[in-house]
């Protein structure tokens, strides 16, 4: 039979690859593309397989390169290298799972690990299958780098039946064992950034304090970052404003509507980038603009909070830390033993217009708020923002 064209691509690829030394750039997809009398979707297909194992790493507006081991292999057990880890990739997965994986394939390269990937609708069926499939491939041990938390219970099921040990990305109650980090300090970062953020806007003299997330109420991050806005306005004295909303326009822009009445005022802190993006729209119709008549900062610090109008705040997690974590911990289950993470990583404040933070980070605001490392980042020229 026949090979697929993108095998044969990804074959002749790896052949390449194997010439080059280690960061070295390899040919535009369009040069390929011409040489292999494709196109650049056939290329990309045959150069994904490669990026989810590690062996190649895309950088925007730069290209692509042959990943390199040398930034971080000093510290790892060099029995590491050659182990086999396999992804399962929820089919939701959105900007963080995104984000995530792409770190996670320069790390494993760093490691010596190589990545197989798997794309999974649920872990009841689909889950169980692709498991088996990548422990036929060779694989020690899996990572799930997010799931929807609806999912959790079938999750749990999932570790109880998988054919390999499974490294998760929180914790679920029973599997502390597999969570990458430490169990006790699970979801602190979460609450001191929120509170971090709540003083932030108070130090910006904003007055209300609102909390914007989703009508989730089984997902465990939106309990924590609830608990820890509660706390904060209840004993600043502050007024509750909790807009919990479904995932359609009709409750967003409702929600701004409710809202109208704090022009001037009022400070959002959003569970994600996604929520803050919406409301930016639905405020938009109504005439108000961040950050003359809210402020407003999401988190994840997706491509499209760098592009939206005006430009988001955001919080910005530390990829790196949370993929080497993650692999670290599924390689130590596959030998049946455990290692947690039992540091945070820092989260960055990346202060853009919707804050209204930039020009007024003060040493005096920065001690008040120890707990957030503010990065103002260089203005955007208006035209980029319009055309994206």
């Amino acid at each position: 039979m026949k090979k697929a064209k993108h095998k044969e691509i990804e074959a002749e690829i790896r052949r390449l690859i194997s010439r080059y030394p280690a960061g070295a750039k390899l040919p535009p997809e369009r040069q390929l593309a011409a040489s292999h009398r494709c196109n650049c979707l056939t290329v990309r297909t045959a150069m994904k397989t490669l990026v989810d194992e590690g062996i190649i790493v895309r950088r925007v507006g730069s290209g692509t390169f042959v990943a390199s081991r040398a930034d971080s292999s000093a510290g790892f057990d060099g029995a590491i290298e050659n182990t086999r880890i396999g992804l399962l990739v929820h089919s939701d997965s959105g900007a963080y799972a995104h984000n995530l994986l792409q770190e996670m394939a320069q790390v494993a390269a760093a490691m010596g690990v190589t990545l197989r990937t798997g794309w999974v609708r649920d872990f009841q069926h689909d889950g169980i299958q692709q498991a088996h499939q990548l422990e036929q491939e060779g694989c020690a041990a899996l990572v799930l780098p997010w799931f929807p938390h609806e999912a959790t219970a079938e999750v749990r099921a999932f570790v109880g039946r998988s054919p390999l040990p499974v490294s998760l990305p929180l914790v679920i109650p029973g599997l502390e064992k597999n969570y990458f980090g430490h169990a006790g300090m699970y979801g602190l970062d979460l609450l001191s950034t929120t509170e971090a953020l709540c003083r932030y806007f108070q130090a910006l003299g904003r007055t209300h304090i609102a909390l914007l997330g989703p009508q989730s109420p089984g997902d465990t991050i939106l309990q924590m970052v609830l608990v820890s806005y509660m706390c904060h306005v209840a004993r600043e004295r502050l007024p509750c404003l909790c807009g919990l909303v479904a995932p359609t326009s009709q409750s967003m822009d409702q929600l701004a509507r409710d809202w109208k009445q704090y022009a001037g005022t009022l400070a959002i802190v959003s569970y994600d980038d996604e929520h803050a993006l919406r409301l930016l729209t639905s405020m938009h119709k109504l005439g108000l603009n961040a950050p003359e008549d809210f402020s407003i900062i999401g988190h994840n610090d997706t491509g499209a909070s760098r592009f939206s109008d005006p430009p988001l705040s955001t919080i910005r997690q530390d990829f790196t830390h949370i993929g080497r974590g993650l692999l670290r911990s599924a390689v130590a289950l596959s030998r049946n033993t455990e290692e947690h993470d039992a540091v945070s990583a820092p989260t960055k404040l990346m202060v853009r217009e919707s804050c209204g933070g930039r020009g007024k980070i003060t040493e005096a605001i920065k001690l008040l708020i120890p707990a957030l490392c503010m990065i103002e980042e260089p203005l955007m020229p208006a035209s980029l923002v319009h055309q994206n």
